[in-house]
């Protein structure tokens, strides 16, 4: 479905943060009504729904418009596609300019949710779909490994602190290599043969350096 090819009944702006999100909307050409705070979970996803629905207005005519900033927006995106609504995630920079041209001063999680059902209105962005299952073990996977090494970088350089010392603990130089071995990145994935560094001899220089399976 291509932007403007639908005809809105109702424009939804959402505001997500850590633990809460904010949500607001408004008719075309109406305004906002009193915005609604939920808990970032499931309930408060659940929550949200059964008010929209109270709006009257049924899902594929409601457009509902997240900023994509962080991973926060993720679950309630999900959400609200699984529950046949149109939503369009939209870039930072386009919600933070649409935002700076609208006559107010405070800046509040209200006043940005409804921005956010302004900015649909007016835009009307391309609805969003999840992408497949793949794409997040794929990422979530390259971050977890992103945060093991530099874990490891860390170690190698408290590694190399200790050596400065002139009495070195054999028990804390041996918990240093065996991070930097990589030994405690297999079993912080569960042990995945897939992502467990391959066993080699290797001398000082290159010791820690893995070879990771695809």
């Amino acid at each position: 479905m291509e932007a403007g090819s639908a005809i809105e009944r109702l424009y939804v702006g959402a505001d997500v943060a850590a633990e809460t999100f904010v949500a607001a909307w408004r008719a075309p050409g109406g305004q906002p009504g009193a915005p609604f705070t939920g808990e970032r979970t499931p309930t408060g996803f659940a929550a949200l729904l059964r008010r929209l629905h109270g709006t009257g207005s049924p899902p594929a005519a409601t457009l509902v418009a997240l900023e994509a900033t962080g991973n926060y927006w993720v679950a309630l995106a999900v959400a609200l596609h699984e529950a046949s609504y149109r939503v369009a995630v939209v870039n930072p920079r386009q919600a933070h300019h649409f935002a700076k041209a609208q006559p107010r001063r405070a800046k509040t999680d209200a006043l940005d949710a409804r921005d956010r059902a302004r900015l649909a209105e007016a835009l009307r962005p391309a609805p969003w779909a999840p992408p497949p299952a793949v794409y997040h073990e794929v990422r979530q996977r390259l971050v977890a490994r992103d945060g093991f090494l530099a874990m490891r970088t860390q170690a190698r350089n408290q590694r190399h602190a200790l050596r400065q010392w002139p009495v070195v603990v054999a028990a804390v130089r041996q918990r240093l290599d065996e991070l930097i071995a990589g030994g405690p990145l297999g079993a912080s994935t569960g042990g995945s043969p897939r992502w467990r560094p391959r066993s080699r001899p290797c001398s000082r220089a290159v010791c820690g350096r893995s070879r990771w399976r695809a």
